[in-house]
This record gives structure tokens, C-alpha cells and sequence, in this order.
């Protein structure tokens, strides 16, 4: 079997900043929880876990004793308010890029003009940058982009994790929608590089194996994109999820296999999935 790896692919520039902010703070002897996952990854989040790094989903679970680390996505506006006022010490790890959405949607709601963001309305980073705006609109099918109403001038911004390509199609849809639209293309470059390598990847290989949680959106647009490209996808989570006969017997048909990971998977889970596959 040959297994070719995607050209981009495994922990991002924001994953590596929270985890290594993180880990110089434990250093330092430093109690720290975060505030709801700090990534969507289910196996690093099991190893914080480990090192007693609890998760909180609530102020009001919060252990006053210790430092409040923000996850990744980023929080609502009020609750950031909140923990300034309460005087919490806390350590600020979301992603600079998603900084970057949330500063792009509150300088446009300063004009006044509807903002529209692109994705998932449940998705922490989404409910965060929402938050930055009092006129927001989030839309995330070309349904929902048709049965706007005309407005004489739209801006539009994107979920970082988005489907590039999905993005694109909205904007022009937009374009039909107003005379004026201001495109901010917020995708980070990230995502972007590891949908085209997984774009590339996915016609040359027999199969492709997406590795990351199920709970991760831009594992999920990964899978996406390679299912578009070949029939035979699969999404793990981690090795363990290749030792069943069933999936091992449909792996051994395969003359090549392709692996892509999220950009919340650690590198050493995209390597134990590597070397399991080339023992198999």
C-alpha cells in the first residue's frame, strides 16, 4: 500500500500559539481551566485533561483560584466585559486570525450597515463574532444567501475554518443582491492551504483518510472536499479507529491511501495513523 500525506496538513499556526501559551504557563507553575474547549480536538483535549487542565463551560463553574485561558474561538464581547470587571485573571489564546474577524465585523456595525457572516450560527467562533455587531445576519446556504432582500450596499465576512469554494459561490450570489458588496475574506490561509492540498490529494489516491474530531468544522469541510474529489473517505479520530477487521479487510483493497488531518490534530496522531497504516 503507499500512503502519500496532503502537503498542509495537522495543528495550525493559532493551535500551536493556545498550546504552547499553555504549556510556558504551566511552566511557570501556573493553575489555568479554560473557558469551553480550547480546541476541537477530542484526544489533545483528553490530554489537558490529564495534566489538570479543566474545561468550564460557565463563569460560574469557574475556579476563582485559577487563571481563565479563552479558548481558541474566541468569547462574546459581554463575557469578556464581565471578566473584566470581576478582575479575572486571564490568558487570552484565541486564534489572532479570528481576532482579526471580530475587529473586521465591529468597525462595519460602527457604520450602521447590516453585516453578514458566513457559517455555522451554533460554532463558538460564530456566536463570538456575532457579538461584535448590533445589525448581524449569519447565513450559511445558498438558500439562505437568496432569500435575503435587496440592499443597496451588503458586507460579508467568512467563518475562518469555511469551504473556500463555498464562500466564493455566496459572494456571487450577494452580487446579485446590492449594488455595493464588500467581500472580507477572513478564510484563514491555514484552512485554505489544507483544503487545496487535500484537493489535490484525493484524485491520485485510491482512498483518503481524514484524521480529526468529529466535532472540528474545518475537519468536517475537509471531508467535505475530499468526498467531492473520491468515493472511498474516511474520518477517524485516532488510530484506534482503524483496528476493527471490517475497516482493516476495506483497507487492505487499496493500492493507495491518502492522509489529510484537521487543523486541530496533533502531528503525532497523523504520524500513529501513518505508521499503522504502512504495517498494515
Amino acid at each position: 500500500m503507499k500512503i502519500s500525506v496532503a502537503e498542509q496538513a495537522g495543528f495550525c499556526f493559532g493551535v500551536k500559539r493556545a498550546l504552547k501559551l499553555i504549556d510556558e504557563f504551566q511552566r511557570r507553575g501556573k493553575q489555568i481551566q479554560t473557558f469551553g474547549p480550547l480546541i476541537h480536538n477530542i484526544p489533545v483535549l483528553n490530554e489537558l485533561q490529564a495534566r489538570g487542565i479543566a474545561t468550564v463551560s460557565s463563569l460560574r463553574a469557574m475556579d476563582a483560584h485559577k487563571t481563565l485561558c479563552i479558548r481558541t474561538h474566541g468569547v462574546p464581547r459581554d463575557i469578556e466585559r464581565r471578566l473584566r470587571r470581576r478582575g479575572v485573571s486571564t490568558l487570552d489564546a484565541t486564534c489572532p486570525l479570528v481576532k482579526k474577524g471580530q475587529r473586521i465585523v465591529e468597525q462595519l456595525g460602527r457604520g450602521g450597515g447590516r453585516v453578514l457572516i458566513v457559517g455555522d450560527r451554533d460554532h463558538p467562533e460564530i456566536v463570538a463574532a456575532r457579538s461584535y455587531a448590533r445589525h448581524v445576519k449569519i447565513i450559511n446556504s445558498l438558500d439562505e444567501a437568496r432569500a435575503l432582500p435587496r440592499s443597496r450596499e451588503m458586507s460579508v465576512v467568512a467563518q475562518t475554518t469555511l469551504n473556500t469554494d463555498f464562500f466564493k459561490e455566496v459572494a456571487a450570489v450577494l452580487m446579485e443582491k446590492t449594488e455595493r458588496l464588500h467581500v472580507f475574506n477572513t478564510i484563514c490561509q491555514a484552512t485554505q492551504d489544507r483544503q487545496e492540498a487535500v484537493r489535490k490529494l484525493a484524485p491520485k489516491v485510491d482512498a483518503v483518510i481524514v484524521v480529526g474530531s468529529r466535532i472540528s468544522s474545518n475537519t468536517k469541510k475537509l471531508l467535505q472536499i475530499a468526498r467531492e474529489k473520491n468515493r472511498n473517505v474516511l474520518q477517524i479520530e485516532t488510530c484506534d479507529d482503524l483496528r476493527g477487521k471490517r475497516i482493516q479487510a476495506r483497507l487492505k483493497g487499496f493500492r493507495s491511501v491518502g492522509l489529510s488531518a484537521g487543523a486541530s490534530t496533533s502531528p503525532r496522531e497523523l504520524e500513529n495513523v501513518k505508521r499503522f497504516l504502512q504495517k498494515l
